[in-house]
């Protein structure tokens, strides 16, 4: 039986047990967990979660300001990017993934869409972080977003390898 992952709540300022063993067996069998840690230290930064923390912070800065272009100057020009929804839904990988999310990160930031997110908790599973979001819309055109995300990066040395994002089976709404 799978023991719970130990997470960052940013609410609270501590370390809690997340996910349970349900969902961390669910993304066992995703595939998301018990891979090798093969670069679970990321060089000259102080390793992997600070990576992915300065690769989100510019994911989260895309949104609010729809320059996306200091994320994905993070990417490795292999990339792996899973989406649940829309044109990109589905698993892109390689020069194909890499390209999916400069257009997805583009589309997004001349439409205008922008969102504001909530880190609310952070779990490190070797060369991958798992990062829990409550996201509302911040601009016009998404008004009526509102949703709960799941996004696990994967770090490469300085940079990102993939970005997997996880929400409902239905576009969210708001009141």
């Amino acid at each position: 039986m799978s023991e719970p992952i130990n997470a960052f709540d940013t609410r609270s300022g501590s370390r809690r047990k997340m996910f349970g063993v349900v969902a961390a067996g669910g993304l066992a069998g995703l595939g998301l967990l018990g891979r090798p840690a093969h670069a679970a230290v990321a060089g000259g930064s102080g390793g992997v979660r600070q990576v992915a923390d300065r690769a989100m912070d510019r994911f989260d800065r895309g949104w609010r300001t729809g320059d996306w272009e200091p994320f994905l100057a993070m990417l490795t020009p292999r990339f792996s990017f899973w989406f649940p929804e829309g044109q990109w839904r589905g698993r892109h990988e390689g020069e194909a993934g890499r390209r999916a999310i400069a257009e997805w990160a583009r589309f997004h930031g001349t439409s205008g869409n922008r969102v504001s997110g909530e880190r609310r908790s952070v779990a490190v599973m070797g060369d991958r972080v798992l990062y829990e979001y409550d996201s509302r819309g911040a601009s016009s055109s998404t008004a009526g977003y509102l949703n709960w995300e799941t996004i696990i990066v994967q770090v490469r040395g300085e940079r990102i390898s993939a970005l997997h994002e996880y929400w409902g089976n239905v576009p969210p709404t708001g009141n």
